[in-house]
């Protein structure tokens, strides 16, 4: 069994995003020079989260080690223009039209804002984008910790929570899957069951409790609303404070406790 703080849990959930969005953004040499930093980092702090994580980044962690074509096997999963099989985008998952598309981007892009993030040149809605905001918002929260600032504390925290309830964990698990699927045998299988495993974490240690997920196959998107049903369209745009508690003094109190290796 192993002990951790809040600030230790906050950073080891923060090394396991980071080296996600690396894992998922294009490979170029920079791109690969950062995972094999990132990836040692990640392996210390998968230790202290419990379920599978720890697991699939030593495997993940092997799996890179012995790609010879780390490159060509993005382009075979995600491919050069648009995947059909493999978007790696939410509202590839959620909105059936341009106008959808707009409305849902345009939600990620205030979260972005209310921290001061400008996106680079990849879509807000891309999956690295979205894996590295959540880096951000985990690494903020141990800084809060260290600093003992009960505010930002409370404010990183419940910024996950909505992010991930209203975004995130609505189809990670679904592109997770898909990705392990379509890159078997590369690099990419190892990334997405990852994906897969730290999300179903989150959602536990988060307490996030059901999640509305979208539908688990890609959809076709018409430059007008025509017919189309939004799988959206009853859920609603929460606020940043939205309507999930933010972090009580019981919650943090119990953020320090034995957790399996």
């Amino acid at each position: 069994m192993v002990r951790c703080t809040g600030e230790e849990r906050a950073l080891a959930r923060a090394s396991v995003y980071r080296l996600l969005s690396l894992a998922f953004s294009y490979p170029t040499r920079e791109v690969r020079e950062a995972t094999g930093a990132s990836i040692a980092v990640a392996e210390v702090g998968a230790t202290l989260l419990d379920g599978d994580v720890d697991a699939h980044v030593r495997r993940l962690k092997a799996a890179l080690e012995a790609s010879e074509q780390i490159e060509a096997d993005y382009q075979h999963v995600f491919t050069l223009s648009y995947s059909e099989d493999c978007p790696p985008y939410e509202t590839a998952f959620s909105a059936n039209h341009i106008f959808q598309q707009s409305t849902q981007q345009a939600d990620i892009a205030g979260f972005f804002r209310a921290f001061g993030v400008t996106p680079n040149a990849e879509r807000v809605d891309h999956l690295a984008m979205e894996l590295e905001f959540m880096y951000l918002l985990t690494l903020k929260e141990s800084r809060a910790r260290s600093a003992r600032e009960s505010e930002h504390i409370r404010v990183t925290r419940s910024a996950q929570r909505n992010f991930m309830k209203q975004h995130l964990a609505r189809w990670a698990p679904l592109i997770g899957q898909r990705v392990a699927i379509f890159g078997a045998g590369s690099a990419y299988e190892a990334a997405g069951r990852l994906l897969v495993a730290l999300s179903a974490y989150e959602e536990r240690f988060l307490r996030l409790g059901t999640i509305d997920r979208y539908r688990d196959e890609p959809l076709m998107i018409a430059d007008e609303p025509g017919e189309f049903e939004c799988p959206m369209e009853d859920a609603g745009t929460a606020e940043l404070s939205g309507d999930l508690p933010v972090i009580s003094a019981a919650e943090e109190a119990r953020d320090v406790q034995p957790v399996a290796p």
